[in-house]
């Protein structure tokens, strides 16, 4: 039997869900959200340019002095060559250094400065030394050990960095 005073009214008419957000609000929010985001953007760029500026600007002024530190260098490995052949060849009798016998080697523009191949440097250098002071390939963005450098055999480890 149904309850005293009958059973509840049943709902059945279309019902709709709740607006959470009204469109004149949404629109000027979401217009504010966009203007915001565009002015961090350009603040953003900004920065970024006066960084790229300011390290273009540091390049600039220490180029003179890395071109004379790596010239220096040059010079002290062709210095070591020197002194190497000459404290190899000094029991052949009639030897000069930078001759094959007497005959000149190397190609000569009077005064100016002829700079030898960096393979003909480095021809009778261990390849790690070739590697390391010529090609540069020792230097990576991370030079430090790496977490992984105990894992690889020491065999291949050379021909990795």
């Amino acid at each position: 039997m149904p309850p005293p005073g009958g059973y509840r009214k049943f709902n059945w008419a279309r019902t709709y869900p709740k607006v959470l957000v009204q469109p004149f609000v949404a629109l000027p929010a979401t217009t504010a959200l966009i203007l915001v985001g565009y002015w961090q953007g350009r603040q953003t760029l900004r920065r970024i340019q006066t960084e790229r500026f300011e390290d273009h600007d540091i390049q600039n002024a220490m180029q003179p002095f890395l071109l004379a530190e790596r010239d220096r260098e040059w010079l002290k490995v062709l210095k070591r060559n020197r002194d190497y052949e000459n404290e190899l060849m000094k029991d052949v009798p009639g030897w000069k250094t930078g001759t094959w016998y007497g005959e000149p080697v190397y190609f000569t523009l009077g005064d100016k400065w002829w700079d030898p191949i960096g393979m003909e440097v480095y021809a009778h250098s261990p390849s790690k030394i070739r590697k390391d002071e010529y090609m540069w390939q020792h230097h990576s963005e991370y030079a430090a050990p790496k977490f992984y450098d105990k894992w690889i055999p020491e065999i291949i480890r050379p021909y990795i960095w």
